[in-house]
């Protein structure tokens, strides 16, 4: 009988060495919350404190070194948000260069991700490093036989001990494929050849109009999702074929009818243009389509990060390259017949899920390339090019907007030991002085020396933004460890701590009006993001942007409430990037003007 092999969301593996914990603020040193909208005042203190002491905080505190590492493996905080489709991230692929038929595609991808697991899970995968130390591995198990999964009406993340098996998905039907274990695993042909089963089986049983669509429901906002997997649990069909995807070590969407003709195209269609042929539930799908194109969507609440979904999928694609579909012999062996998974499903949810998903589905084009200004350019001006995007992306918001706009930039803690990602506000008042000063400025070096400020500004914040664990997180770990009426206890105090400091006007919660990440870059990912989607979590937009040596790529996912077109927003971006290089090239002139001569010999 399969099991979970483990609760831990951080996945300790013998050979990858611990990375250190991160470290832990004193509980007085308010500075973290500061960061996300208290005002430290004596006043805010004194009710901080009072409540620090009678929730038993700040014991909890003192023990952190101790209790640390097991608190934080296991503590949820993601809380397994199951409105997949505004959560999950699609990573384009490159095209492989051979001429393979879709199915030879897909049978070569799923070659790699076996590989790829079986090297994750004996520490054979090189670890993630920076500036020589060991970065946290334990979500790369989390690509792999992991969902989110609604158990007794609570969202959780679910971690199979299976590796045989995968989910097949194809015209709204999916399937249970057997592919051998990791010792003995199916050849590319043979994995082909059953894919072409389960396509012919499918063409010959097609689903009809009424039929149901099972993979829609994962598409619901998160309480609708709750609601519908407890009712479809009541139902043994039902609970059958649920129990096959959680032990799945993935899941494979053939998306044959379409041929995207990009890798934008290709990641616009494969993260919301064929969502019924979808399981958002599995932490990892791979898309492939009529001409070969494939893309990876990764879930965000099964615990993936940007840069472990980045090398994840890199990692995939490169050693599917490799994949020869001559290894074997396509006759030798006849994979056991794939098993179409079956469904009771109420009326009406599957009408509720559609009506969710088309409330964040948005046709627009999301996916821009802006050219001639890349990673190569911008440090030749002597810039730091991430910030040079921030402070171009800050212009255009505050140009559309009116007035300044709250950016948050994810930053990666992975240094540490069990930690992710954390979030540095980038609106800094330096920023703003910047932004305010007259735009005829441009190449003075009064302006110049405002905007390498601005700069430095935000490079402090992102520096003090990973120098320790903030202190909501802690709270937030705190309660989660707690069980009945300490829980209750430390719930209440707690809420009405922050409904004081609101009344008192001592707590502003800080809101992203614009949410950006940079991932790691990797060459085999030409495309990164959430295309298709309106997020109704942000208030303006979410960016994922990538600079590459000579250009940029970005994929847009604006706010339910935004209204300002993707083109128009780029367009505006691309002029605010030539604004702050035509700045910083002015600085660039008068220090080589200023220089005595001889400098440079």
């Amino acid at each position: 009988m399969l099991t979970e092999r483990t609760k831990d969301l951080f996945e300790q593996i013998d050979g990858y060495p611990k990375p250190p914990l991160i470290p832990f603020p004193d509980p007085d040193d308010l500075d973290s919350l500061a960061d996300i909208g208290l005002r430290v005042t004596g006043v805010s203190r004194r009710i901080v404190g009072a409540a620090m002491a009678v929730t038993g905080l700040r014991t909890f505190y003192r023990g952190l070194p101790e209790s640390f590492e097991a608190h934080w493996r296991r503590a949820d905080l993601r809380g397994g948000y199951l409105f997949s489709p505004v959560m999950s991230a699609t990573l384009a692929l490159l095209d492989d260069p051979r001429p393979l038929g879709p199915l030879e595609r897909a049978a070569t991808l799923l070659r790699a991700a076996q590989e790829l697991q079986a090297d994750v899970a004996s520490a054979r995968l090189p670890p993630d490093r920076h500036d020589g130390q060991v970065l946290e591995m334990g979500q790369y198990p989390n690509l792999f036989s992991t969902s989110v999964i609604v158990d007794g009406g609570t969202p959780r993340v679910f971690k199979s001990k299976d590796r045989e098996h995968v989910t097949v998905a194809v015209g709204g039907q999916l399937h249970s494929l057997e592919i051998g274990a990791p010792g003995a695993p199916a050849t590319p042909g043979e994995l082909a050849d059953a894919l072409a089963e389960v396509v012919e089986a499918g063409a010959r049983d097609p689903l009809g109009a009424f039929d149901p669509r099972p993979g829609i429901l994962t598409c619901a906002d998160h309480q609708a999702q709750r609601e519908a997997f407890r009712r479809l649990q009541r139902s043994a069909v039902n609970r059958e074929s649920m129990l096959a995807l959680r032990h799945s070590l993935l899941t494979l969407c053939l998306d044959l009818e379409h041929a995207p003709s990009s890798p934008g195209e290709a990641a616009f269609m494969a993260h919301a243009g064929n969502c019924a042929n979808r399981w958002y539930q599995s932490s990892l799908q791979i898309v492939v389509f009529g001409n070969g194109k494939a893309c990876v969507i990764c879930n965000f609440s099964a615990y993936l990060d940007g840069n472990t979904m980045m090398r994840g999928a890199a990692e995939i694609q490169r050693r599917a390259a490799r994949v020869s579909m001559a290894e074997g012999s396509r006759s030798e062996r006849r994979l056991a017949p794939a098993r179409r998974l079956r469904w009771e499903i109420p009326d009406g949810l599957e009408r509720r899920a559609r009506r969710d998903l088309q409330q964040v589905l948005d046709n627009q084009r999301a996916t821009f390339e802006i050219a001639d200004v890349g990673r190569r350019s911008l440090l030749a001006l002597g810039a730091n090019p991430v910030a040079v995007f921030l402070m171009a992306l800050e212009r255009t918001m505050r140009r559309l907007v009116g007035r300044p706009v709250p950016i948050l930039q994810m930053l990666t803690i992975s240094r540490y030991r069990c930690m992710d990602l954390t979030v540095a506000d980038v609106t800094t008042p330096e920023v703003e002085r910047f932004l305010e000063r007259e735009q005829g400025e441009v190449g003075t070096p009064g302006a110049a020396a405002a905007l390498a400020e601005a700069i430095e500004s935000q490079e402090r914040a992102c520096r003090r933004a990973r120098r320790y664990l903030r202190h909501d997180e802690i709270i937030a770990m705190y309660v989660r460890s707690r069980t009945g009426l300490t829980r209750a206890l430390a719930s209440l105090v707690l809420a009405l701590t922050v409904l004081l400091l609101r009344v008192l006007s001592l707590y502003r919660p800080k809101r992203g009006g614009v949410v950006v990440s940079h991932p790691a870059i990797h060459a085999e990912i030409p495309v990164v993001g959430r295309p298709g989607v309106r997020l109704p979590y942000v208030e303006h937009l979410a960016l994922h942007y990538q600079i590459m040596d000579e250009r940029i790529v970005l994929t847009v996912a604006p706010s339910t409430r935004w209204r300002v077109p993707n083109a128009e927003l780029v367009a505006d971006l691309r002029e605010s990037l030539r604004f702050v290089q035509a700045t910083l090239c002015g600085a660039s002139q008068a220090r080589h003007a200023a220089a005595p001569a001889g400098a440079g010999s």
